[in-house]
């Protein structure tokens, strides 16, 4: 009788260790895949925001080459018009002048140009590089959502 009453016990055990593990393991199942649900719609949001950190970087390359062209136009004819007004001076002096005016206005003109320029790319790496940030704070909050 001791003898039946210990297989009696331990198949009870096992049948409750059985039922919990199988409990266990389908919760665990279901958070796995849960988990896997929710980051599979973070990844697509991450490549959202990376075609739309590319797009906006895009755009900034553009307008800056766009700048770049028109700058180097003007840039081009402010010389040409300094060379033929050097060229027709009556005067070796006079041309000496044109050409340093000329100078000097080109060098004050660059420096402003490349303040634009430099003003237009942190602008730009700005307006980049919010829908990454903006992804980076949800993916730490993603994370401290499973911590236990």
């Amino acid at each position: 009788m001791a003898t039946a009453k210990k297989t009696a016990g331990a198949a009870d055990a096992f049948e409750t260790s059985a039922a919990i593990n199988a409990d266990a393991f389908k919760d665990g199942f279901e958070k796995f895949t849960k988990g896997m649900s929710e980051f599979a719609d973070f990844q697509k949001n991450a490549v959202e925001a990376f075609m739309a950190s590319t797009g906006a970087l895009a755009k900034g390359v553009e307008k800056a080459a766009a700048e770049q062209t028109e700058f180097l136009k003007a840039a081009y004819e402010d010389g040409i018009a300094a060379t033929t007004a050097a060229s027709s001076s009556k005067s070796v002096q006079d041309a000496f002048e044109i050409q340093s005016d000329y100078m000097r206005a080109a060098f004050e003109k660059n420096l402003g140009h490349f303040n634009k320029l430099a003003d237009h790319w942190v602008a730009t790496g700005k307006e980049a590089a919010e829908p990454l940030k903006a992804r980076y704070g949800e993916f730490v909050e993603f994370v401290q959502s499973y911590r236990p």
